[in-house]
């Protein structure tokens, strides 16, 4: 098998899993039952022992990886220097898609909103272009791809989201507040009517939305 082969789906979840756990305990080879259950606790398509200790097969052949036993005798991998050539790229790639998948996720709130808080509030009506909504609270939304939209909120949590351009939900929030809404101005759709941190508070998590060393969230429930 030559080692300029490109690595399956399979294989590349592997290796990734091995170059994060090896960047956390360096020198400690891997039992394949804990490959197994990482990538099954992590969310990802199904992974069978057999099928996995077949991969690891092939990537010893490629040179990508060295088997042996644990000190339980229980099947161990580690990578070697072509396979952490290989692995290392994947791992950064990851950690690069998960960074970015929480830059989506994450709501962040703008200061200057007034009265944004719900708990006294009642559905009011507003009518925009022609069409009546019941709401307590307004969000102008501004997503990372630059998409703009209205969330309308009611009081049992139900949202309702308008897309426009800027200046359409601009106009829209306008109505809203002059109908004596709640309203706030925030980054990425929100979930839930209670969602999202405070821009302030945001600058002091930055840090924290780094992956860390070991990356996947596969490693991460190590």
């Amino acid at each position: 098998m030559s080692q300029n082969r490109r690595p399956s789906p399979l294989q590349r979840r592997v290796l990734i899993v091995l170059a994060a756990l090896e960047a956390r305990h360096p020198g400690t080879p891997v039992p394949t039952r804990l490959i197994e259950r990482l990538m099954t606790e992590a969310g990802d398509a199904p992974v069978y022992g057999p099928n996995l200790r077949a991969s690891c097969r092939r990537m010893e052949a490629a040179g990508w990886l060295r088997t042996l036993r644990a000190q339980n005798l229980q099947l161990a991998v580690e990578l070697t220097d072509a396979g952490r050539q290989i692995a290392s790229p994947l791992l950064k790639a990851e950690q690069a898609a998960e960074l970015e998948r929480r830059r989506r996720e994450r709501v962040v709130v703008l200061p200057g909103a007034r009265g944004t808080d719900t708990d006294k509030q009642a559905d009011r009506m507003v009518e925009l272009d022609g069409i009546c909504h019941m709401a307590c609270r307004a969000d102008f939304v501004v997503c990372l791809n630059g998409r703009t939209c209205l969330q309308l909120w009611d009081v049992a949590g139900e949202v309702t989201r308008l897309e426009g351009d800027p200046l359409q939900v601009a106009q829209w929030f306008g109505c809203c507040h002059a109908a004596g809404m709640a309203v706030r101005t925030q980054i990425n759709e929100s979930s839930t009517l209670e969602e999202g941190v405070p821009v302030s508070a945001s600058d002091c998590l930055q840090g924290s939305e780094q992956p860390d060393s070991e990356g996947s969230a596969s490693a991460e429930k190590s």
